[in-house]
């Protein structure tokens, strides 16, 4: 059972973070700024107020924040993470289940944080455009159960689920967060269960279409790479899959993606 927040917490934005916290686990203070901008005069005051709502949460026991050097983020240096506690989630959600995230490791950090920034683009790329809006699904809420070859239960578990809709358009993805710490043969793996689900049909009779299946990696070399990789596999559909660095991720969305 959900509980009420303290009356010195009791705010919209409050709430929000919140809420934010609950769906990606994992934030930086400037993602979850970004993700809350539009309710504020600009980049910096958002900072300043999320900050300070933080703080508050924090002395509360409502979140916690990691101080943890992660790869990939203001040059390697120690960027703060925030997370809910176990009081926080009971008060978010009424699970209680408790939270323990100083023992996970840096790398896994490191891959939740990047599919927070994915998400982070999206949102803020679908906000600078003209009617259009973005629709994020975070797992598990975006895996798929459907049927194998042999009748068995088999499970397609997307990091990212989003639909970006228009009145003249709506572009939907499956989308898979790629570091560069995989080997290929996993991601290619990965790609086959797409296309074993694509062929079931489940997608496609639930919702009419189905998603293209972006792979968005760190680096221009890692892009061609798994592109090669998924093309070397001529059972695969090819224009199920394309392969984006994060840097193309605005242009995809604005523009669609080429498979």
């Amino acid at each position: 059972m959900r509980q009420h927040l303290p009356h010195a917490c009791d705010h919209p934005a409050a709430h929000r973070l919140l809420a934010l916290l609950a769906t990606y686990r994992f934030a930086t203070t400037t993602q979850l700024a970004r993700l809350t901008a539009e309710a504020y005069g600009s980049l910096s005051s958002a900072i300043r107020q999320t900050l300070r709502h933080l703080a508050r949460l924090q002395e509360y026991d409502l979140v916690t924040r990691l101080e943890r050097r992660v790869g990939g983020w203001q040059g390697g240096s120690t960027v703060s993470i925030w997370t809910l506690t176990t009081r926080g989630r009971r008060v978010q959600t009424g699970s209680r289940s408790r939270q323990r995230p100083r023992s996970l490791s840096t790398s896994f950090l490191a891959h939740l944080l990047a599919i927070t920034e994915t998400s982070v683009q999206i949102t803020e790329t679908a906000r600078s455009m003209t009617d259009a809006s973005a629709t994020i699904t975070t797992e598990p809420g975006c895996w798929r159960s459907y049927l194998g070859p042999a009748g068995q239960q088999l499970t397609l578990r997307p990091d990212l689920q989003a639909v970006v809709a228009s009145p003249h358009y709506d572009d939907h993805y499956f989308i898979e967060v790629d570091r560069d710490t995989e080997n290929p043969a996993r991601v290619l793996a990965a790609c086959q269960r797409y296309a074993a689900y694509y062929a079931s049909g489940a997608e496609q009779r639930a919702c009419g279409v189905f998603p293209l299946v972006l792979w968005v990696v760190p680096h221009a070399a890692r892009c061609q790479q798994l592109r090669r990789v998924i093309a070397s596999d001529q059972r695969l559909p090819a224009a199920l899959f394309a392969v984006i660095t994060n840097q193309q991720i605005e242009e995809t969305i604005r523009n669609g993606a080429a498979a």
